[in-house]
């Protein structure tokens, strides 16, 4: 839950949001509302390659039973939005919301001796409760040899998707590997991109991903090509894994380079409140010390080339990988098996096997 409030209005904000807190009433017509709407956002999402990629890729990297096998667009499915009920929603709230199981973060114009009896006020009478466990669950190391194909008849693009399931958050080597994914499909003149884009004009733009998480990450890329060059676009995706792997380190002109980047961007990476905030929430849910940001300059500046390349080794693993393809298979897909990187499997738009 979310809170914003000019500092003069604070204390009666807070009241507020202690009321919605302690007190929710889950109306039964908006719970209806809120379903048919989410429902609906699932029934766009499949009608987007990209966002189906997203959607489908968490199951077939965790396994359908794994707490991060959830679509990563956040809506879930429609079966599942469709049976939940209010009672189950003021349930869920009662497990988990307890104030021994809660963190507060708050950033902006307000003092710690300002902020403490409004919080006592608002939310004084919040009693404890029993904070349950998560339980992320192990994933075991993957062997790769995967090609997934989704249909998308007359789509004019593919949309490439390389996943493995990489290591957990708050690792010693964050920091490097946070530099070696900006410089790989973090930025317009990231690897990916001048690969792919600027080089080869197959694509407007290319991602690399490993989104922060407590458990073992997702490490993704997300490639969007002209559908006819699909199957030449995921054989420059192989070799850009491949080198930043290990086989092209990160060195010379192009190691100053990102590093002129990440540190030129130091004075402006922490000038907003939302920048703040998504530090300090970092710091709780990935158990970096107190001190990490207020170093985070130091460290960065500190990295080295060999820093770079072993955290690089760590976190991506060419030989794990999985492909996800979604296109217009009666152009693409004759292609894709000529690569043969691994059993080919049909799915639908819900991920369900068509073969």
């Amino acid at each position: 839950m979310r809170l914003e409030a000019l500092p003069a209005n604070l204390a009666p904000s807070l009241q507020l949001m202690a009321d919605v807190v302690l007190n929710p009433v889950f109306p039964a017509d908006l719970v209806a509302l809120e379903k048919r709407r989410q429902i609906a956002q699932i029934g766009q999402e499949k009608a987007d390659p990209r966002r189906v990629a997203l959607r489908i890729l968490p199951r077939l990297l965790y396994g359908p039973s794994h707490a991060y096998a959830n679509p990563f667009t956040g809506t879930g499915e429609e079966s599942t939005v469709e049976s939940i009920t209010r009672d189950d929603l003021r349930r869920w709230h009662r497990t988990w919301f307890t104030p021994n199981g809660s963190t507060l973060i708050v950033t902006g114009d307000v003092t710690m001796a300002q902020l403490e009896p409004a919080l006592a006020k608002a939310f004084g009478g919040w009693a404890r409760g029993e904070a349950p466990k998560k339980s992320i669950g192990a994933v075991a190391r993957g062997a790769g040899g995967k090609v997934y194909l989704i249909d998308q008849p007359d789509a004019p693009q593919s949309v490439i998707v390389a996943a493995h399931v990489s290591e957990r958050g708050g690792l010693p080597q964050d920091l490097a590997m946070e530099t070696v994914l900006r410089n790989f499909g973090g930025m317009s003149t990231s690897r990916l991109n001048r690969n792919l884009r600027l080089d080869k004009h197959w694509s407007y733009g290319t991602q690399a991903a490993m989104p922060a998480s407590r458990g073992p990450r997702p490490f993704y890329v997300v490639a969007p090509v002209q559908s006819d060059k699909t199957k030449e676009a995921m054989v420059e995706v192989a070799k850009e894994l491949r080198g930043v792997a290990g086989e092209r380190p990160l060195a010379g002109e192009e190691f100053q380079s990102i590093m002129r980047n990440q540190t030129l961007g130091l004075p402006g990476r922490f000038d907003t409140l939302d920048a703040l905030e998504r530090a300090a929430i970092d710091i709780v849910s990935l158990g970096y010390p107190d001190d990490y940001y207020a170093n985070y300059a130091k460290n960065v500046r500190s990295l080295d080339e060999k820093a770079l390349a072993d955290a690089a080794k760590v976190f991506i693993r060419p030989d794990e990988i999985v492909w996800l393809v979604v296109g217009d298979l009666a152009k693409v897909e004759a292609g894709v098996r000529e690569l043969k990187l691994g059993d080919v499997i049909r799915l639908d738009t819900s991920g369900k096997s068509t073969n």
